[in-house]
């Protein structure tokens, strides 16, 4: 009869001790999903990129602001300010200044704390370049829209990993033949700050009323 009581007893404080490192640790996981509503990211970055009409390699510092509506879907500004090129010879426009600013909408994949993301947004290209043919220094303002891709690694409560690739569409306007098209692929890449400004709040049992 003790051998009974005794096993029963350690049969309870097992399933007992067991169930608490469960939900301890669903708890656990609960508390490292840090991409959800409320989360703000922002980073800045030396971003590469290709023009593809004008044949020239450029180089940006870009910043994004962020803000996650849900756990799929946020909110986003990107800003691409010019920081030089390396053009060839079949390189028609030099840029002097250019200024690229973006806002549009994301969709969230993937789960736990690796996101992947697709985005659209819509802007406008601030640009002040040389022309052989227009004789001088120029300045342009056009609308533009980009695409992007990219992943996220959430590491840690405030850091994260990204890497991403933008398409943006735009054209240099006022040019003595006419617009000129100025697409181009930028890659962005390194270390992106988070941090959450809704707490989570947890729910033990059923509420009474």
């Amino acid at each position: 009869m003790v051998r009974c009581i005794f096993c029963i007893s350690l049969c309870l404080l097992f399933n007992l001790a067991f169930g608490q490192n469960d939900t301890t640790r669903k708890k656990e996981d609960l508390s490292e999903l840090y991409f959800r509503r409320g989360l703000v990211k922002a980073t800045a970055t030396i971003s590469p990129g290709k023009m593809l009409q004008n044949k020239a390699n450029s180089m940006y510092l870009s910043g994004f602001l962020e803000y996650a509506l849900s756990n799929k879907y946020s909110l986003r500004g990107d800003v691409f300010q010019f920081v030089d090129a390396t053009y060839s010879d079949a390189s028609q426009l030099e840029p002097l200044f250019m200024n690229r600013l973006y806002f549009g909408a994301f969709r969230h994949f993937g789960k736990k704390n690796l996101k992947f993301y697709l985005g659209a947004q819509h802007g406008m290209t601030f640009m002040q370049y040389y022309h052989s043919y227009n004789q001088g220094n120029k300045f342009s303002v056009a609308p533009s829209f980009s695409l992007k891709a990219g992943t996220t690694f959430y590491v840690w409560k405030y850091f994260n990993f990204f890497a991403d690739v933008t398409y943006v569409n735009s054209a240099t306007r006022g040019l003595m033949f006419g617009s000129q098209k100025m697409d181009e692929l930028i890659f962005s890449a390194g270390l992106g700050f988070h941090l959450n400004t809704i707490k989570k709040v947890h729910f033990i049992g059923t509420p009474s009323f």
